[in-house]
């Protein structure tokens, strides 16, 4: 079934995609280069980067970076987001490191390959040890032979070996480092009050003046949204469902064929302990035989706390483990099991009894499930049909009506998805994949034909637009009257705060000036100037501007519909706790951004050494020519 395809895809997408990115950095376009004729783009010492290999990697980043936009690249586009250079670049440096690695004679071992492979954590099946088939199915998806991926592996492996030479005796200098963390965590304390601005009474009404000026000042305030005119066809699996009928035949047979599927096996909670041979698996089972806690029996034994598995069902266990484990009684430790992966001891904790299926219980279940099915095929099936009539060129309204599909006119709708009367458009596609569609086609485009993740299919034109224009003065009088009020309570509290200030800084006492004024006196915790926590501070910005001033200082912090004045009372170090741990992390991090320093400086000095020469022609003939 498609559906079944479909669930294989998913699972392997991620699966691999983790493989894919420990080699990001370098990419793989040199493992896959065609023999015979080829033009070099670029030359690095004695390594040439060939066009086609050139051609794929960019086509990939292209494409990459098309699905991110939600729109097809034109080579215009991707030479102003610098995707052709980035690429180069990024193949440069590989060719440079593998240059000084050829230069230098830096091998790979096989046991060093091998332990890479077994230890990658996408090749690794539920028991957590190396899954030969996962390996196969992984290089399979990715069109890859085993003898490519280690080729890539190597390479990989020799560039970082390289790397981590250069850089891996970057330190932070120690006084660097001091100043900047007492600079970071140097804390400080506040006493402060908040004056609401609204405490202070109703500014009264704005004359005719002032209206004006509110609404020309904040004509921002006022505007219509952009509306963009389009017209949509979307292909609905929902429209496609209300046509299904499920007949009891194909949910019998659905049923059937799913029995086992459907039903619950009977599934344990299991725990164990892999160890390197029989006998240190037979002196863990006598342990345990004598009474022993396995938790603290398996952790002396093998220096880790036993694996849970959590519950399973018999099939996710290595056949040698399955029929045993499910033959124990729980709480019984098992006698030494071997697989594939080692020797195990193993205890099962509970037993969930499995339940078999009911056709009566799943009817409602299944019946959606199938009709769902159907729906997609024939949205899919639709959706071919409908890109190959759009594909000669005609306009998506006219396809459409030749394959009995509607063609939505839509006169007015903003980036939220509104139309003018401020509403939710009805009967839109995936909205977030939707509203990004319309963001980025522009006016007099046609967008590509687009997948939901939902099944559904869409293609949009824009039309046309409306531009924002400011709303009349009579239909927003009362929201700038508000505006004014707003403004106005803000003055009022501001001029409230300076008085309240000024009396500060001539020596009165803040508790008294803040009894007169009936507010009660708050204070900070010790604070970062990098504060944002509203349990500990009031405002960010209060956090700031306290280490503007000296101890005994009075600041004022303006927030929206109120006003903060405040003392500093106390400047202190960093906490004490966990100082250690705290500075080490920055000293981490310091050498870190060294570290990438020097390998950038490592990688322009090989750069100056080798005979660098690009082929910038070679190079946009390819950006145009690259698959879009």
């Amino acid at each position: 079934m498609k559906n079944q395809k479909l669930i294989v895809k998913i699972v392997m997408f991620p699966l691999f995609a983790l493989l894919i990115l420990s080699f990001a950095v370098w990419g793989i376009g040199d493992i896959f280069r065609p023999q015979g004729h080829n033009q070099s783009v670029a030359a690095v010492g004695d390594t040439l980067i060939d066009q086609r290999s050139f051609s794929q990697e960019l086509s990939r980043e292209i494409a990459t970076m098309s699905q991110r936009f939600g729109t097809q690249l034109t080579p215009e586009q991707a030479r102003a987001f610098g995707i052709p250079q980035q690429v180069l670049n990024r193949m440069i440096s590989r060719a440079l490191l593998d240059e000084a690695a050829n230069e230098l004679g830096l091998m790979i071992t096989e046991e060093q390959m091998r332990s890479q492979i077994l230890d990658n954590p996408t090749f690794q099946g539920p028991t957590g040890g190396f899954d030969r088939n996962r390996f196969a199915q992984a290089l399979q998806f990715s069109g890859m032979s085993e003898a490519q991926f280690l080729a890539i592996l190597s390479g990989d492996t020799k560039r970082q070996q390289l790397t981590q030479a250069v850089t891996e005796a970057a330190v932070a200098p120690q006084s660097i480092t001091e100043r900047l963390f007492a600079y970071r965590e140097e804390r400080r304390t506040a006493d402060y009050l908040v004056i609401p601005n609204d405490s202070l009474g109703e500014p009264g009404e704005p004359d005719g003046a002032a209206v004006q000026e509110t609404y020309e000042s904040a004509s921002g305030s006022f505007m219509t949204p952009d509306y963009k005119e389009i017209t949509l066809v979307h292909l609905r699996v929902a429209d496609a469902m209300d046509g299904i009928a499920v007949s009891e035949e194909v949910l019998l047979e659905e049923f059937e064929s799913r029995r086992d599927e459907l039903s619950q096996p009977e599934r344990r909670d299991v725990v164990q302990a892999v160890l390197p041979d029989e006998a240190a698996a037979q002196a863990l089972a006598d342990r345990l035989s004598e009474g022993a806690d396995f938790a603290a029996a398996a952790e002396a034994a093998t220096g880790r706390a036993p694996v849970s598995l959590g519950f399973i069902p018999q099939s996710a266990l290595p056949a040698e483990l399955g029929g045993p484990v499910f033959d124990l009684e729980p709480g019984m430790p098992s006698a030494p099991l071997q697989s594939p992966l080692g020797w195990h001891v193993v205890v099962v904790n509970e037993v969930e009894e499995g339940q078999e299926a009911e056709l009566e219980d799943l009817r409602g279940q299944l019946s959606e499930q199938i009709a769902q099915a159907q729906a997609i095929d024939l949205v899919i099936e639709q959706a071919n049909r409908y890109d190959e009539a759009i594909a000669g060129g005609i306009a998506i309204e006219d396809a459409a009506a030749t394959l009995g599909i509607e063609a939505r006119r839509i006169d007015a709708i903003d980036s939220q998805g509104r139309d003018a009367a401020g509403s939710l458009v009805e009967r839109l596609p995936a909205l977030d994949e939707f509203l990004e569609l319309l963001r980025t086609t522009a006016i007099g485009d046609t967008s590509l034909l687009t997948e939901t993740l939902d099944g559904d299919y869409f293609i949009l034109r824009v039309d046309g637009e409306i531009p924002a224009e400011l709303r009349p003065l009579e239909d927003v009088r009362d929201d700038v009257i508000s505006l004014w009020k707003a403004r106005e309570r803000g003055r009022m509290g501001q001029e409230k705060a300076e008085a309240v200030a000024d009396r500060l800084r001539n020596g009165e006492d803040f508790a008294a000036v803040a009894e007169a004024e009936g507010l009660p006196v708050q204070r900070t915790e010790a604070i970062t100037r990098f504060e944002t926590d509203p349990a500990r501070t009031p405002a960010p910005a209060l956090s700031q501007q306290l280490f503007e001033v000296a101890e005994g200082d009075v600041t004022l912090v303006p927030m929206p519909g109120s006003q903060i004045v405040a003392r500093l009372v106390e400047v202190q170090g960093a906490e004490a706790e966990g100082q250690d741990a705290r500075l080490e992390q920055l000293s981490n991090q310091l050498a870190g951004s060294i570290r990438d320093d020097i390998f950038q400086q490592f990688l322009a000095s090989l750069e100056s050494e080798l005979d660098v020469t690009v082929n910038q022609r070679l190079i946009d003939e390819t950006l145009t020519g690259a698959a879009y």
